[in-house]
């Protein structure tokens, strides 16, 4: 090996000779020719010390002992590799259920109710959902629509969400939400009025007040949309609590009409329709993206077998529907659009 060496530092000397004569012709030129010879020279020598080191039985050479990769003592090759790879414990399917097990997934509902209202209609889908799956999970009550807004605004992320089309339609756009499960029926909304106003047109209701939920609620929006003139517009109260308080406020006479949903339209046929809306997806839930795949197969599974179950019928009769359905993505598309006038989240 000696020998070899002397011979490439030999053939390094020769080569900067050469390259000098070559690259520099001129006198000004012959620093940067130096500098690049010496590059090349310093290349050649560090080969030769590395042919030094690597000084072992060639791979036919039967002696040779095969280079190791894997840990010391490991039973078999494909092991240690599997040690190396996996740096902690692997974790087993049975462990992973017993740690998604422990872990509570909260369920937030849109407020269309009051707190104390929105527990009674909302706990009984909790606890079909804790007794149909090896989860847990937990009600999250949004104490009126502003906070709810804002907390939308702000980018919070519940795990789960049973809300109108159009804000799962946002959320799946901004958050990366998975549409799960929907009311098998459509929605809609109309606009309702006392017998009194028979035959009533929206131009009527101009400058006159009319009661609604706050915005964004969909009926809200809805109202607003059909109204494209800033200068004829009713007079909106969203001041109601709930769907069915917008009714009873004009029962009590404080407002000439109120926007309300589909299956409230059903309840009070003494009532004339003035307008109704296009159908939409109907009281959806949805999981977020922190939600593992097979948590949101279980939710699937279980709630569109509920009602086949007696024992938790209140689960489908507090929401006033009659069954769940698999949601599919396409079904929301452009839905998002219904808050495009109080919010840009794109």
């Amino acid at each position: 090996m000696k020998i070899l060496h002397s011979s490439l530092i030999s053939i390094a000397f020769v080569m900067l000779v050469s390259v000098v004569n070559a690259q520099a012709p001129e006198e000004g030129e012959l620093d940067e020719a130096l500098i690049e010879a010496l590059e090349v020279e310093q290349e050649v020598i560090e080969d030769a010390l590395l042919i030094d080191e690597s000084d072992q039985p060639a791979e036919s050479d039967p002696e040779a002992e095969p280079t190791q990769v894997i840990e010391a003592g490991a039973a078999n090759p494909e092991t240690a590799l599997t040690e190396i790879i996996n740096e902690r414990p692997e974790t087993t399917t049975g462990e992973a259920g017993a740690e998604l097990g422990s872990r509570v997934f909260r369920i937030q509902a849109h407020p269309i109710y009051t707190p104390d209202q929105a527990e009674s209609v909302y706990q009984p889908l909790i606890n079909y959902l804790n007794a149909a799956t090896e989860f847990q999970f937990e009600l999250q009550i949004a104490r009126d629509f502003h906070r709810y807004w804002l907390d939308i605004r702000r980018g919070l992320q519940p795990d789960l969400v049973l809300e109108d089309a159009h804000i799962i339609a946002m959320r799946m756009i901004r958050d990366g939400y998975v549409p799960l499960v929907r009311a098998d029926s459509p929605g809609s909304f109309s606009l309702l009025t006392s017998g009194m106003n028979m035959d009533a047109e929206l131009a009527d209701f101009v400058g006159r007040p009319v009661s609604s939920m706050p915005a964004p609620s969909l009926g809200y929006l809805i109202l607003a949309s059909w109204y494209d003139n800033p200068m004829q517009q009713p007079v909106i109260q969203s001041n109601a609590s709930s769907w069915l308080d917008a009714v009873e406020i004009v029962f009590s006479m404080e407002a000439e009409a109120a926007i309300v949903p589909h299956n409230l339209v059903a309840r009070y046929v003494n009532m004339e329709i003035v307008q109704t809306s296009d159908s939409f997806p109907h009281s959806t839930i949805a999981a977020s993206p922190q939600v593992p795949a097979i948590v949101q197969r279980a939710i699937i599974d279980a709630l569109t077998v509920l009602h086949e179950d007696n024992e938790f019928f209140p689960a489908l009769h507090e929401l006033d529907i009659d069954a769940f359905v698999p949601a599919t993505a396409e079904e929301y598309q452009g839905m998002e659009r219904w808050l495009d006038e109080v919010f840009t989240f794109r």
